[in-house]
């Protein structure tokens, strides 16, 4: 599939660490004032999270079974390995009700999170192979991760690429579907002309990967701090927890030669960034959800968008309350 998407590469991974942190929460807290018309557009955000909760507690949980005598340990591991298969499939149907929320919301109704168990119910097969891609790019994935050689390599940088292009089409596939109800071959013919009918003020914007690897970032720190903060509660706090003895080696050079150190701190803090991570994935993804069905929906309905909300939509889209983000027109170029 050939999509020519205007600036595709742009991301705000371009930006110093500082710069793209206030961007995004920005870029955050607009998001959730234009959709602040509507309470129930965060219905299915909330839904996902309480998913997450249980399925990642439900693998902790058994995993703690190793050191504390905790009862209906398999249960609760079989429960978390069966919502991990399907959060794919759940994830779709969520993200479907809350586009077709937010399309109804943005052109004047006042839709209800009911309406939209209804509307999905409908739209069943679509949901299914969106999930179904989506569990297809993530075991693409996993398996070049775990591979090694130069083919593993050559497979990483074009599933690299992929992956940026299944982002968007993915968050235009969705408003396609909860939309105007197409099915996913039709709805790729369609996106193939979508950019043509883009107005000319946010054709700059069209492919604009403007959230790039925000997780990741804002990760990677929370994981290193929680981790050293959680060695150092193993070591100190050991007599309270189920301890044991690790060898330090025969060097002369260190005064001992072992220590007890503890588990328990570290799995939780494994557990706890675990839970903020998911947590934080999520969030990323409803504001990717809801800015992608604005734009579809400026592009292929725009006269039933509410008169009141015309030009608010287009700065949103345009991200002109996002500071630093012209920025990246400025690097593209240097």
């Amino acid at each position: 599939m050939n999509l020519d998407f205007n600036k595709a590469s742009q991301s705000f991974d371009k930006l110093s660490f500082t710069d793209r942190m206030g961007s995004i929460f920005q870029l955050f807290a607009n998001t959730f004032t234009v959709i602040g018309r509507d309470a129930d557009i965060l219905k299915p955000l909330y839904r996902m999270l309480a998913y997450n909760f249980v399925m990642i507690s439900s693998f902790f949980y058994a995993l703690f079974s190793i050191w504390y005598d905790l009862p209906f340990t398999f249960l609760m591991f079989t429960f978390g390995f069966l919502l991990f298969a399907y959060k794919y499939f759940y994830y779709s149907r969520q993200e479907t009700r809350m586009s077709w929320i937010i399309y109804e919301s943005i052109t004047g109704n006042e839709p209800t999170y009911k309406q939209s168990v209804d509307v999905t119910k409908q739209l069943k097969s679509q949901i299914r192979k969106i999930a179904w891609m989506d569990i297809g790019m993530a075991v693409a994935n996993n398996k070049a991760k775990s591979g090694k050689g130069f083919l593993s390599t050559v497979i990483k940088y074009f599933l690299k690429g992929m992956n940026e292009v299944w982002d968007l089409v993915n968050h235009y596939l969705i408003p396609s579907v909860a939309i105007d109800k197409l099915d996913i071959k039709p709805a790729i013919e369609e996106m193939k002309t979508l950019k043509d009918r883009v107005p000319e003020t946010l054709l700059g914007v069209f492919g604009i990967d403007f959230l790039g690897k925000v997780v990741i970032k804002v990760v990677a720190p929370v994981y290193t701090i929680l981790i050293l903060v959680s060695i150092a509660a193993g070591v100190y706090f050991h007599e309270y927890m189920p301890s044991y003895e690790l060898s330090l080696g025969d060097s002369s050079d260190l005064p001992i030669d072992s220590i007890m150190f503890s588990w328990i701190p570290l799995i939780g803090a494994v557990y706890i960034g675990k839970l903020f991570s998911s947590y934080f994935e999520r969030i990323v993804t409803t504001v990717k959800v809801i800015y992608f069905t604005i734009f579809y929906t400026k592009i292929t309905h725009s006269e039933e968008i509410a008169d009141d909300l015309q030009e608010e939509l287009n700065d949103y889209l345009r991200l002109d309350k996002v500071d630093n983000v012209d920025n990246l027109d400025e690097q593209d170029t240097a």
